[in-house]
Parts: C-alpha cells; sequence; structure tokens
C-alpha cells in the first residue's frame, strides 16, 4: 500500500464518503447479508483473486509492480486485466460459488460475540491521537534497513557491482539512527500501564512491534500475537499470555471459530483515527495462503460511517457489516479496502490462525516445527519485511552459512540465484568471493585478521542482529582448489557451514569451460581472470594437455594416452589408494595456479577425486550434491525441476519452502558443437569416475542421502551413463583417439 499515492488515498476516501452518505440524494452502499459459510478453505487463497489461476511468474510480476514493503498490495492498476481475470479459466480452481454476487463470494460470517469486556479493556487511550510518525520509529527504520535492505537495494547493488560500500555505510548510520530512536521510546514517560495503545507502555511492559504503512497512517495496534511471515516463530506477548483479562476477554471470539489458542498466530487490535482510508489492496507473504484471517469490530460507534468492502476485482466489493462483535472471516488474497468517515476512532480486532494440521505439513517440508514463543516484558524485536527476531538472539547466526562449491560450469550461477530468492537469503556482496584462494590476503599476521578480511565479503555486520536471515557465496573454484581451501576455511569460519555441490555431465562441463575461457565477451575483470592460455588451442589440443599433464602426475596410471582407453583392472587397483592422494595432490600444486582460469578443462569433472578431501574434512550432513541436468523443467513432474532443486537446497539451509519465481537459467552461453572423437575420448575417460561417484555417494550418504538420491540409487548406476553405441563398444579405437601428438 505505500506505492498507492496520497491522491490516490484521497480519492478513495472522498469516495468512501459518497458511498456511505446520502448527501446526494442516493441510497448509502447496503452491507452484504450476514451468511454463515464456514471455514474459508485455505485452497480458494492459493492466488490473489483478482488474478485467479495465472502463473507464479505472472502473481510476481504484479507483486513487483504494487507491492510495498508491508506485505500488502495497492489497488490493481490494470482494471480490464481484473475483469478478465474473472472469466471462466482464470477462476477455475479458487472455490467461489459462480452463483453469489462481488464479495459475498470472500466474506463468510462466523457468528457474534459479546465485545463488551474486551472493549472496556482498550477503551482507555484508543482515542487519543497517535505519535508524529513524520519521522520513522526505531523499528520503522529497523525494518526497511539492514537485513531487509541487504536483500534488496544493498545487497542487489553489491552483486551488480555499484558503490555498495556506500548503500551499506547509510544503513549503517540508519541503524545507529534507530538504536537512538528506540531508547528514546523507552526514556519516554509511561502515563498510565492500563492504556494499552501508548507505544512507551507497550515498549516497557509488552513488546513493540511495527507495521510499516498502518504506523505511518496513525493507525495504533496492541499486539496480542505475532509471527514471522514464514509462520516458524510465533510470539505471545505479555499482554496476553499473563494477562487474564485479556485472554478471558479473547476466548468468546476462539470459541466461536472453534479455534484453539496454539492455532493463532496472529492476534492484535487495530485503532483507525477517523478521515483515515486503508487503500484497494491484497495481501502478500508466504503467511497469507497458510492462515484464516478474521476480523471483528469492537469499538464502533456509527458502524454507518465506517465502510468496509471486500470482493475478487476492484469493482467488484461488497460492504460487510461492521457492527460490533460481527466475527467475519475474509479472504484476504481477495481486495480489501477500508475507510472511517465519521469523527471517532474505530477498533477492529485482527485474528490469524491455522488449519490444525498445519505445523505437521510444514514441518514434513521444513527442517523443524514452529516454535512458540512467550516474550518477556520490555524485550525487542527486531524486523525486516519477512522476518522477525529476539534482540537477545544477536550472533546467534555465524556468517557465511552455506557455500557452493563447484563445480565450474555446472549451474552454479543458476543455483545461487534461486537461492537468493528466498526472502529469508542475502545476497553477498560478491557472488563469487574468492576470499579462500586467490583473494587470500597471507599478509595479515593473525587469523581474526584474516578472518575480518573474508568477512569483508558479506553482509556480516548487518545480519548480525538477524539470524532468521542468512548469507553464503559461489566461489566454484573451491571444489577443485581443496589443498587451499580447506586449511583456510578451517581457520576463518570454524562454524558448521553448509555446503552445496553442482555437477554436469563432464564432458558437457569440459567443453562449456573452454568457451568461457575463449569468449572475447565480458568486462576487462574477466577477460583477465579467464587468462590467455587457451586462445590460440582448440578443445581437443587443451584437453590432450591436461591428460598428458595428469599422466606425467602419475594420477591416471589405468589410461592409455596411445590408445585412449582405461584398463578397468588397473583403475579399481588404484581408484582409493594413498598413491592416488599423493599423485591429485601433486597435481593441483603443479597444474592449479590461481593468476588464470585455463587449467584443468578434464580433472574439474573428476568428481569424487576432487570431493574426497572435502568429505574426510567435514561431516557429510552438511553437504548436499546436486546435477545440474535436475534443474531442467522436464525433469520433475510436480513443479519442474528449477523448483525440486530450490526445495533440496531450502530444506538443507533450514530454511522454509519458498516459490522460486524466476528459474530461468543464469550465464547460459552458445557455443561450438564438440568434436565426435574428442567427446567419445572424454566419455570413455569418465565412465569409471563417474561410476565411482554413484558408488561414493551411495555409500557416504545412503539411498535416501543429501539430496536427490536417484541418480546415484545403490550406487552402481552412473550419473551420466554412456550412449548405447558407446557401452557397447561399436567407437574404433582411431575414432576415439586424439589426434595429438603427445
Amino acid at each position: 500500500m505505500g506505492g498507492t499515492s496520497p491522491e490516490e488515498i484521497a480519492r478513495q476516501h472522498a469516495e468512501a464518503v459518497e458511498l456511505v452518505s446520502c448527501a446526494s440524494g442516493t441510497a448509502a452502499m447496503p452491507c452484504m447479508p450476514r451468511i454463515d459459510r464456514g471455514e474459508i478453505p485455505l485452497e480458494k487463497k492459493r492466488w490473489p483473486t483478482c488474478i485467479g489461476a495465472r502463473s507464479a511468474a505472472a502473481s510476481e510480476e504484479e507483486k513487483t509492480n504494487c507491492e510495498d514493503g508491508s506485505g500488502e498490495e495497492k489497488k490493481t492498476a490494470d482494471p480490464a486485466a481484473a475483469a478478465e481475470a474473472l472469466s471462466s479459466e482464470a477462476t477455475a480452481g479458487r472455490g467461489f460459488d459462480d452463483d453469489e454476487e462481488g464479495g459475498t463470494r470472500c466474506i463468510s460470517s462466523r457468528g457474534c460475540v459479546d465485545v463488551g469486556p474486551l472493549a472496556a479493556l482498550v477503551l482507555e487511550g484508543y482515542d487519543d491521537p497517535a505519535p508524529n510518525r513524520s519521522e520513522p520509529d526505531d523499528d520503522d527504520d529497523d525494518d526497511t534497513s539492514t537485513a531487509a535492505s541487504c536483500a534488496s537495494s544493498a545487497v542487489s547493488g553489491a552483486s551488480q557491482g555499484t558503490n555498495a560500500t556506500t548503500t551499506t555505510k547509510n544503513k549503517s548510520k540508519k541503524k545507529k539512527k534507530a538504536t537512538t530512536l528506540y531508547d528514546r521510546l523507552l526514556s519516554l514517560p509511561v502515563a498510565s500501564e492500563t492504556n494499552l495503545w501508548d507505544d512507551a507502555n507497550a515498549a516497557r511492559n509488552n513488546v513493540h512491534v511495527t507495521r510499516p504503512s498502518h504506523d505511518a497512517w496513525g493507525i495504533k495496534k496492541i499486539a496480542l500475537i505475532f509471527c514471522d511471515d514464514f509462520l516458524r516463530d510465533v510470539y505471545e506477548m505479555p499482554w496476553y499470555h499473563s494477562h487474564a483479562e485479556m485472554r478471558e476477554a479473547v476466548r468468546p471470539i476462539l470459541d466461536c471459530l472453534g479455534v484453539t489458542r496454539e492455532r493463532v498466530v496472529r492476534l492484535l487490535l487495530a485503532s483507525l483515527p477517523p478521515g483515515v482510508t486503508i487503500p484497494v489492496h491484497h495481501d502478500t507473504g508466504e503467511w497469507v495462503r497458510r492462515t484464516h484471517r478474521v476480523h471483528v469490530p469492537v469499538i464502533v460507534n456509527r458502524p454507518d460511517l465506517v465502510l468496509f468492502r471486500c470482493g475478487p476485482t476492484e469493482d467488484d466489493m461488497g460492504r460487510v457489516d461492521c457492527a460490533p462483535g460481527h466475527v467475519f472471516e475474509m479472504n484476504n488474497q481477495a481486495k480489501h479496502a477500508v475507510s472511517n468517515c465519521s469523527d471517532e476512532h474505530r477498533v477492529h480486532l485482527i485474528l490469524d490462525y491455522v488449519d490444525e494440521d498445519d505445523d505437521d505439513e510444514a514441518s514434513s517440508s521444513f527442517s523443524s516445527r514452529r516454535r512458540r514463543i512467550r516474550l518477556e516484558k520490555g524485550e525487542r524485536l527486531l524486523q525486516t519485511r519477512r522476518s522477525i527476531d529476539r534482540a537477545r538472539d544477536a550472533g546467534s547466526r555465524p556468517c557465511p552459512s552455506y557455500m557452493i562449491l563447484g563445480a565450474q560450469k555446472a549451474g552454479t550461477t543458476s543455483l545461487y540465484d534461486y537461492l537468493t530468492q528466498h526472502p529469508l537469503v542475502v545476497r553477498a556482496r560478491r557472488r563469487e568471493t574468492h576470499c579462500l584462494d586467490w583473494r587470500w590476503d597471507a599478509s595479515l599476521e593473525s587469523a581474526d585478521d584474516r578472518r575480518d578480511h573474508c568477512l569483508r565479503f558479506f553482509h556480516a555486520r548487518e545480519l548480525h542482529t538477524y539470524p532468521s536471515c542468512l548469507t553464503g557465496e559461489s566461489t566454484p573454484s573451491y571444489l577443485l582448489d581443496s589443498r587451499r581451501v580447506i586449511p583456510r576455511l578451517r581457520e576463518v569460519f570454524s562454524h558448521p557451514i553448509r555446503f552445496l555441490v553442482m555437477m554436469r555431465d563432464p564432458v558437457k562441463r569440459a567443453n562449456s569451460h573452454y568457451a568461457m575461457v575463449t569468449s572475447l565477451d565480458g568486462n576487462p575483470e574477466q577477460t583477465k581472470t579467464r587468462g590467455t592460455e587457451w586462445l590460440s588451442k582448440s578443445f581437443e589440443e587443451v584437453v590432450a594437455d591436461d591428460l598428458r599433464n595428469m599422466a606425467e602426475d602419475g594420477l591416471i596410471p589405468y589410461w592409455d594416452l596411445e590408445s585412449s582407453t582405461v584398463d578397468a583392472d588397473a583403475f579399481d587397483r588404484f581408484s582409493g589408494t594413498k598413491e592416488e592422494d599423493e599423485a591429485w595432490d601433486r597435481y593441483l600444486s603443479r597444474r592449479a595456479p590461481l593468476n588464470t582460469g585455463s587449467h584443468c578443462p578434464v580433472s574439474r569433472g573428476m568428481y569424487e577425486l576432487q570431493l574426497r578431501p572435502w568429505l574426510r574434512s567435514f561431516p557429510p550432513e552438511r553437504f548436499l550434491l546436486l546435477r545440474m541436468e535436475d534443474m531442467s523443467s522436464s525433469s520433475s513432474s510436480s513443479g519442474g525441476g528449477v523448483q525440486r532443486t530450490a526445495d533440496l537446497a531450502f530444506r538443507h539451509l533450514g530454511l522454509p519452502p519458498y516459490e522460486v519465481r524466476d528459474g530461468a537459467p543464469k550465464n547460459a552461453r552458445t557455443y561450438e558443437p564438440m568434436d565426435d572423437g574428442v567427446r567419445d575420448v572424454l566419455r570413455r575417460f569418465y565412465e569409471p569416475h563417474n561410476r565411482r561417484l554413484a558408488a561414493m555417494a551411495a555409500e557416504t550418504f545412503g539411498t535416501e542421502g543429501r539430496g536427490d538420491g536417484s541418480w546415484w540409487e545403490d550406487g552402481e548406476k552412473s550419473p551420466w551413463p554412456l550412449t548405447a553405441d558407446a557401452q557397447e563398444g561399436h567407437f574404433a579405437v582411431e575414432k576415439c583417439r586424439l589426434h595429438v601428438a603427445l
């Protein structure tokens, strides 16, 4: 709603005044009849009603254009599009009764209760003017700075190469100002501890929370229960859990709904000032689709001058009866608006509750169950747009939380992008930090100094007080360069970082690597780091060079350079031996420089060998193994391969489920097709390595292992099997040889 202009809000308020008055000689807009439709099924809330069953991408585009920091959406910009969405195709699956009109589809009158005791508890101060909001208060500033801004302006700027340092400094200044404002709120005198609308009283004797747009409009609140956007943590405030009179006053409403206290995730009272309109919008956020939204008018002295409207589109909203005690559930994915056209404040109770089995369903797709936390009076909550953290938990999540180790040209850029679309994942200042390889500063004298150097590549200071949010990086050279990276990682980041490893058909990976390094596209920094060593060589030549280097270093005694064939018995004898480990270390020390990317085109596809030192150094539960091929849209029957891969990654990182909005491949390029002869040689070379990878994965992780175990099954299946012709040996040895002098 922050996106709705003051002029538009004024227009909507003037329209509301017309609708509730008879000044023009027409009758006031009538209320819809109270009809108890029972509980509104959550399946009706899968999509905003104005867009019906349109794709998630279309939904996100509308949210991007219309959404503000309050998690609520302004009016639809295109009424024609909204009307079109009401067609039979758009409304399919919404669960509305087509024979009912407008807003009646979106409202269920659940009953009527006596709200007199509740009104008595909140009467004092309900009509006092709200404090001046010309400056953002403490948590308003917190809500839109630090982690929230890192995830948007500051971080996106950093990832695009803009001046993120300046942005972060500005946010740090805001944070300092926010702390001062919060302290000022605590220092204000509390005139009456029974005035529950007083912010100073709430900060000292309850817990102060923010609702940015509502706060800006002077809508006061009494928070009793509150939760984060993903319903991970539900906070019961002292004025609820330690206030028997309040619980007793609310109990008739819960009884009317047939809801237990444990199912309520948000419970607050809002005092709407006279002359204020909340413009047309629908609510957004992950919580919306999983909760039932209930309103109960508590103090409404002139119901005839309060216009509460709701409907599937802006043009199809009906008026809801706002007489005190009317318990009505609304589909808050529908368009709705409220205007107080009277000269007195209006108080509503707003309640959100979940289905009885919601926690079980959530925990089946998420690594932990919902927590219900009773806060102490005076506690401070730090809010971002999608998260809430207790101030006392600051620093409980070390930085960074995850690393995508590789492999290069195996979809790591795409995976990082999908991860950072999650609202709780903040981008690093650079996607590829390289802080543990070629940006490592060996001149620094202490481990603390080296740690501080590495943390400069993340928004560590900003995220310190927001442990619900996490950050990480993607440096695909780490997987190969384990001999340098692992000791440094252990020194500077001793906490349990989670690792993700993307792999790809090693033959195609090698060709993509060559195409990237020899491409002349890119900025000067990119072309410099790629190196120039391969610019005058063909793909066949660089493959031959790497095979020769490995042979010279004693790494592939089973490979015959002349015939381009594998001695299977020799491979089995050499595999996993001390001699192989020593040869691998020797090869890396000689052939993996830091000043160029033009090296190791073949060995980067020997995934088991690269993973071996990592799995020896860290517990296997920290690793998630993924294949790039599984991200193709056709690789999964439900939700597409991108979403399935993202779901595995989110779960691995302890994140709640989230729908990836943009599943397009990132950093993709086109390149010349591979020569058949080179392809066949590489297939033969990689086949035993691929089988060894599957066997290692099955042994280390089991068939239910870390990730989608289907590609390794019982360890007998190659992740990238040979073609039928190659398996049957139909390729002549001469065709499979590399025609390069070795």
